[in-house]
């Protein structure tokens, strides 16, 4: 039954396509053996390297994580990592690019702890939230090889060709350093970036092999729109931004961070999280109005609780045919924005929401909304590819 639950997912994953999917549906390096192409570091310049045709920490401990440059939401893995006597180390999936990748996404446990029994910080486990059916790592000394099969919120991952994880759902387990603070796993991010972790040992990386299995996998040569500080935006009205843990945060309102930059056709993406009763919008083609508080353009809606305009919709102008919400409030999410020409469509977590001809702006600035008082909205990972005309 397993199996066939596995098949069945991977299925409809795959009946599930739009944008460029049945591209990226056969097995891809993500490491090509000769150098770090497709792969940024956020620790020092020289922490990592190529050696012999793999992927090694030359100065443990100063590396942080080595993650790739694009974002998956869905996808099969496979790789194989060498254990070092006492070595610790980990797989994260769906990390963003600024703070910790184990608790922005989740982290797969690399760990020295052959023959000891299952725990939630043991090699295999989904760190501080799920342990492993079993313990599966070989002594230290050898090569380990994992297959991650994540889709949506369910995952598969066999350690040594053993099943640790089968079916594992992302849900409200997982902490962030003690159980007294809780950070549920189906609170964290729904898309981001594959990574490895400099624990201080000297870890060694190989066979890195990726099938995309989003319904909508990331295009290459995406720009970022967040730095370290608020540059390449400006803002009007009452809201507070403020860059917090690599995410652009507004409180209160109403007010509006706009986009230095003015755009025409382009796809964005972003994580968001939206607090309770929150309200929010991402504005495209957009410009200030000088009579009213609220931009003239489009607004991608970021509401959890509009009955007709909620996230995901284009509001007062188009709207998706889903009966409700597919996000939760306090909860990141992940949302696609695609204008061609009058063609918009939207996406949440992959999931078409609104296709839709628009006739009425052609061009503009993007725009990030905070809409009232108590009103706590965050975007991570804002990037965009523009296209062309």
């Amino acid at each position: 039954m397993r199996c066939i639950t596995t098949a069945c997912v991977f299925a409809a994953a795959v009946l599930a396509g739009s944008v460029g999917a049945q591209d990226q549906r056969e097995w891809q390096l993500l490491f090509n053996g000769e150098d770090l192409a497709g792969w940024v570091s956020s620790g020092a310049d020289d922490a990592w390297g190529v050696v012999d045709g793999e992927i090694v920490t030359i100065k443990p401990g100063t590396g942080g994580w080595l993650r790739t440059d694009r974002m998956f939401r869905d996808f099969e893995i496979t790789l194989e990592f060498f254990m070092p006597k006492g070595g610790n180390s980990g797989l994260g999936l769906r990390g963003s690019s600024g703070g910790d990748p184990a608790f922005t996404g989740f982290e797969l446990q690399m760990l020295d702890t052959h023959g000891e029994e299952p725990g939630l910080r043991n090699c295999g486990a989904l760190y501080e939230a799920v342990a492993p059916l079993r313990m599966s790592v070989a002594k230290p000394g050898n090569w380990n090889t994992y297959r991650v099969l994540l889709i949506g919120d369910t995952l598969n991952v066999w350690l040594n060709n053993e099943p640790i994880h089968i079916d594992t759902k992302l849900d409200d387990r997982g902490f962030f350093r003690k159980e007294s603070q809780p950070l549920p796993l189906d609170a964290r991010a729904t898309t981001g970036y594959i990574a490895f972790q400099d624990h201080g040992h000297a870890f060694r990386f190989r066979n890195i092999k990726l099938r995309d299995l989003s319904p909508n996998p990331e295009p290459k040569g995406m720009t970022p729109l967040i730095n370290d500080d608020l540059s390449g935006w400006y803002s009007e009205g009452d809201t507070n931004w403020a860059i917090e843990h690599s995410a652009i945060v507004g409180r209160d309102g109403p007010g509006h961070l706009y986009s230095d930059g003015i755009y025409t056709n382009f796809e964005m993406r972003a994580l968001v999280k939206i607090n309770a009763n929150g309200n929010s919008g991402m504005y495209f083609r957009t410009v200030p109005n000088p009579d009213s508080t609220w931009p003239i353009g489009y607004e991608a809606q970021v509401d959890n609780h509009d009955p007709k305009n909620f996230t995901g919709s284009v509001y007062d102008k188009a709207w998706t045919e889903h009966s409700a919400p597919l996000t939760r409030d306090n909860a990141w999410f992940d949302y696609i924005i695609r204008a061609e020409g009058n063609h918009i469509r939207t996406w949440i977590n992959g999931v078409a929401m609104v296709d839709a001809q628009l006739d009425e702006y052609d061009e503009g600035r993007f725009a990030l909304q905070g809409h009232h008082p108590g009103n706590v909205i965050s975007y991570k990972d804002i990037r965009v590819l523009e296209l062309e005309d």
